[in-house]
């Protein structure tokens, strides 16, 4: 046998070699593209009618959340007793914002704490009614219907006003925080 001859049989092996090889390697990456698809669309967030209904979902829960906490805040941050200030500033603070929170600091001790001192003044704040007005998943408008109730040496009973506020609530972390406190 010349070399000649043996290269049809190296051929003819390498070639069925070649068609098993081959085959199989286009089949692995065939294999690695639709599972890499796969797992795009696994990771993908959802389709789009469940994004819709997770986001609509989503706003609810904050619309619900943020409307409880902004008639605790509004609540907490209207009342307060000559007797407690400390003690009741204190716990407003605790449902403010840091930017607000510097608002409320200046406030108070520019005009509340004095006044509260001087006068002998307590205010205890109930809210009667809210209601959202505008919402995202992060950030919550309330306008809120409150009764307060004001007494001080000046005043010969109890005052009841009833103030109407739009508070901004900004969500932090799992809590809702009062951004902005207007008085309409």
């Amino acid at each position: 046998m010349s070399a000649t001859d043996t290269a049809p049989a190296t051929r003819a092996r390498g070639s069925w070699a070649g068609d098993v090889v081959r085959p199989l390697l286009a089949a692995t990456c065939v294999l690695a593209v639709v599972l890499v698809a796969l797992l795009g669309v696994a990771a993908a967030k959802v389709p789009p009618r469940a994004r819709a209904a997770d986001r609509q979902a989503a706003l609810a829960a904050a619309r619900d959340s943020a409307l409880g906490a902004a008639s605790s805040a509004v609540s907490t941050i209207l009342s307060y007793s000559y007797k407690t200030l400390d003690r009741d500033f204190a716990r407003a603070e605790a449902q403010l914002t840091p930017a607000f929170r510097k608002q409320y600091l200046q406030t108070t001790a520019k005009a509340v704490r004095p006044l509260a001192s001087r006068y002998h003044a307590t205010s205890s704040a109930q809210v009667a009614a809210a209601g959202v007005v505008t919402a995202t998943v992060n950030r919550v408008v309330v306008l809120v219907f409150v009764d307060q109730t004001e007494t001080n040496s000046r005043l010969a009973a109890p005052r009841l006003d009833r103030p109407r506020v739009v508070a901004t609530l900004v969500r932090f972390g799992d809590r809702w925080l009062v951004d902005k406190l207007t008085t309409i």
